[in-house]
């Protein structure tokens, strides 16, 4: 989907091919229309545990010996942060917000909303879009 980037027309798929060339995360759906605005790009997306494990193992974590709240709790958060970590190959002027709001155990993956936006947009308007995604997604 094309979207309006301040001045700029971008390819909602150059953006899911840099996230899939640069990261660890998988596009599962182009989420942009969903959006229902012609300047958001969007995407639900995952990571797999065992990825996340390995980080958090070179991180000193002990996963065996993890309560499965708190390792699900640490899974979330470095779902999070990784895709936060995405801002930075983004094109100039991003902002971006993510959500990672399911771990799927049929899957093993950890499931994550992705926003992006150009700044002029703003948090408050972005933050609403991710919101509203969230309730779309399962």
């Amino acid at each position: 989907m094309f979207v309006i980037y301040k001045d700029e027309i971008l390819d909602s798929n150059d953006i899911k091919k840099i996230i899939e060339e640069n990261s660890k995360f998988n596009i599962i759906e182009d989420m942009s229309l969903r959006s229902k605005r012609e300047d958001i790009i969007a995407f639900n997306m995952s990571i797999d545990i065992n990825i996340l494990n390995e980080i958090l193992k070179d991180d000193g974590y002990d996963i065996d010996e993890e309560d499965k709240e708190e390792l699900l709790d640490e899974y979330m958060d470095l779902a999070d942060t990784l895709a936060i970590e995405l801002e930075r190959i983004m094109p100039k002027n991003s902002i971006i917000r993510v959500y990672s709001y399911k771990y799927d155990e049929l899957e093993n993956i950890i499931k994550v909303v992705f926003a992006m936006a150009h700044k002029e947009l703003g948090d408050l308007k972005l933050n609403d879009v991710v919101k509203r995604l969230l309730t779309s997604v399962s």
